[in-house]
């Protein structure tokens, strides 16, 4: 990938953290603001399927590198942040789409040690997931 091109990359990344950025400040600042907690959970389970669709194709173009069936896990992970919307408001929801973003940080690092990965997407992934999860706890904090 050319320079520019991670350049962008970074600047998509980091601005798709901003939803969750912003509703969990409004809510902890607004505490009475309950549709941003929900836009918050609706974002993030969004965002877990977008990341698990990436590891989805990077199962369907380099199976034989990857360590574990991709297919499996990130469709499971998906499903699980969207299950994760049937018992809002909870903290159950927060700790489970917390969790999903902290395991796709786990596949996108083995995805990584094989190769498939380059180490600048890998950091800028840990990096908004970071910021994603510090974001999460602060929507915890209020409940």
């Amino acid at each position: 990938m050319l320079p520019h091109q991670q350049t962008l990359a970074k600047i998509l990344t980091y601005s798709g953290t901003l939803p969750l950025v912003i509703c969990a400040l409004a809510s902890h600042f607004y505490p009475t603001l309950f549709h941003a907690r929900f836009f918050a959970v609706c974002y993030g389970a969004v965002i877990i399927s977008f990341l698990s669709g990436v590891h989805w194709a990077s199962y369907l173009f380099f199976a034989e590198k990857c360590p574990r069936n991709l297919l499996l896990t990130s469709n499971a992970t998906a499903l699980i942040a969207w299950l994760s919307l049937l018992i809002y408001p909870s903290m159950i929801t927060y700790l489970l789409q917390a969790l999903c973003f902290l395991y796709l940080l786990t596949l996108d690092l083995k995805l990584k040690n094989c190769g498939i990965l380059p180490q600048w997407f890998y950091s800028l992934r840990r990096s908004a997931t970071i910021i994603v999860v510090l974001a999460i706890s602060l929507l915890m904090v209020g409940l």
